[in-house]
């Protein structure tokens, strides 16, 4: 992966900050490079030859913890273990590291408890939120985290669907023009959704300057956007959008 120079310069000289918020499509792959550089043992890291590198790479490493890899969401009491998990000293590392992989599916509950962790947590504790889109985040979560963004086209597919999904609405599309936009929906995540539907409340939040009855459909779509948070398949939100339409 081709790494911002400051961002390896930081790396390099062990400078990198607690808290990160990981966006774009390879942002995985990102938080696995800071997860290695954070816990080498190596010159300029991460080395990517040293013990701790590789097991990090590996997904073996004691003090490199991914939570909710699989995106059904961290529920708080895992938040609360991963917060007691914290205050125990790292195993081989200097630091130990979080990559919360589905971050933007945290409830408020969970990224308040987050909170509080980041701003009064152990020196040695580092945490990597991945998102796709960094607004279904709290903005004190924000605040506190650096920003770093991946390379990819996730944010794009995100904004495009969102402008194809608003376009539906304001143009009263039929069920036979949407159907297979619905249909594709039911292969993306949670999170995948959820940003399109940040980008589509954005779109009609626009549109309503200038025609209000557009307000009703945002309000129609707030629950929707809301349920992202839990346990629901992309089937039955997909379902649920075609409600609005």
């Amino acid at each position: 992966m081709q790494l911002d120079q400051t961002l390896q310069a930081r790396m390099n000289h062990r400078r990198l900050a607690h808290a990160y918020l990981l966006t774009g499509r390879d942002r995985r792959e990102l938080a696995d490079t800071l997860a290695a550089a954070l816990v080498c043992t190596g010159d300029a890291p991460p080395c990517m030859a040293c013990t701790a590198c590789r097991k990090a790479t590996q997904n073996i490493h004691p003090d490199v913890v991914r939570l909710d890899p699989d995106g059904e969401g961290l529920k708080a009491e895992a938040v609360r273990d991963l917060r007691a998990d914290a205050y125990i000293r790292p195993n081989e590392a200097q630091r130990k590291v979080y990559i919360l992989c589905h971050s933007e599916l945290l409830n408020p509950t969970g990224q308040n408890i987050l909170l509080k962790l980041i701003e009064e947590g152990p020196a040695y504790a580092a945490f990597l939120f991945l998102t796709p889109n960094p607004e279904l985040l709290l903005p004190t979560i924000r605040s506190r985290c650096e920003t770093l963004r991946a390379p990819g086209e996730e944010e794009q597919a995100a904004t495009e669907d969102g402008k194809i999904l608003a376009d539906y609405i304001l143009n009263r599309a039929s069920p036979a023009e949407t159907l297979p936009f619905l249909v594709a929906l039911e292969k993306r995540d949670r999170g995948e959704i959820a940003a399109l539907l940040a980008e589509t409340a954005a779109r009609l939040t626009e549109a309503a300057k200038e025609n209000p009855s557009v307000l009703a459909v945002l309000d129609r779509l707030d629950p929707i956007r809301a349920a992202c948070e839990f346990n629901i398949s992309a089937g039955h939100l997909a379902g649920w959008i075609a409600s609005v339409l």
